[in-house]
């Protein structure tokens, strides 16, 4: 009797056990949220959606925090590969620093025209440029995961004998305010992965009497911006008691009808990722 107890138990507790581990991977393949691919088109990405107007009332502000790269980024569109905004955005990452490394860019270059450097035009090699990072960053046409961008990026330029600092500042459903500023102050950049986004163009802020209108272009689905600079403005009332604050990032907004713009940060926006990038 002993012995068929035991002979019983050894069998439960092998079958607990097998049981356990394969519940275990039936969980985990399950139940874990898959890697988002970050595009630029429906179904898979952005699309613009509305434009939307706010007003904000105000005694004075101070619109004296901010920081613009003095070389700002290039205009390039991976515009001949399918949901490419993360490609986009590490292009402009890439064409950035090619003004000072060449060899990011073969048989590219920029000039100098009145004292001031312009970025070379959108030509083949910056075609192959995109191209490159599209295969080594795995993309597909569903768009690039955060995994694939940086792992890309890497990859890349370590081929052309550079090195390439990635830095996450994301934690707790935000970007690192005082890390992001700092980072772009020392002329790194930062790309953002986005899931629903705002962007502002031209003449989006405008100041009246007594306040400000606020015009932006609201996006759906999953993005990528790489910014180059911020901008901070605080509103206060007549007590002096701060109102609102309005963060921005200075953008690439990965649109060819938008170019350069802001990113308003505070609303409208949810922020999936962020990573503050370097090329020595």
């Amino acid at each position: 009797m002993k012995k068929f107890l035991s002979l019983s138990l050894s069998v439960l507790i092998l079958y607990c056990s097998s049981f356990c581990l394969y519940t275990t991977f039936v969980w985990k393949d399950n139940f874990i949220k898959p890697e988002s691919y970050y595009a630029t088109a429906v179904p898979y990405g952005g699309v613009i959606k509305n434009d939307v107007t706010d007003t904000i009332y105000y005694s004075y502000k101070e619109d004296n925090e901010k920081h613009i790269n003095p070389y700002k980024l290039p205009i390039y569109i991976a515009s001949s590969i399918e949901n490419s905004c993360a490609i986009t955005a590490g292009g402009a990452v890439i064409g950035h620093y090619d003004r000072l490394y060449e060899e990011l860019i073969p048989n590219h270059t920029g000039i100098t025209f009145m004292g001031q450097f312009v970025y070379g035009s959108h030509d083949e090699a910056v075609d192959a440029m995109h191209q490159e990072l599209y295969k080594k960053m795995g993309s597909t046409s569903k768009g690039t995961t955060v995994e694939g961008y940086k792992s890309g990026m890497k990859s890349y330029v370590q081929s052309k004998g550079r090195n390439i600092e990635i830095t996450g500042i994301y934690k707790n459903s935000s970007l690192n305010k005082s890390s992001y500023m700092a980072a772009l102050e020392s002329g790194k950049l930062l790309t953002v992965f986005l899931d629903g986004f705002s962007m502002i163009t031209g003449d989006g802020i405008k100041t009246n009497n007594g306040y400000d209108t606020i015009t932006q272009t609201i996006a759906e689905g999953l993005h990528t911006m790489t910014a180059y600079g911020y901008r901070n403005i605080k509103y206060y009332d007549t007590s002096n008691n701060l109102i609102q604050e309005d963060n921005y990032l200075l953008v690439h907004t990965g649109f060819a009808s938008a170019g350069l713009g802001m990113m308003r940060l505070n609303k409208y926006i949810t922020i999936d990722d962020g990573y503050i990038i370097s090329i020595t």
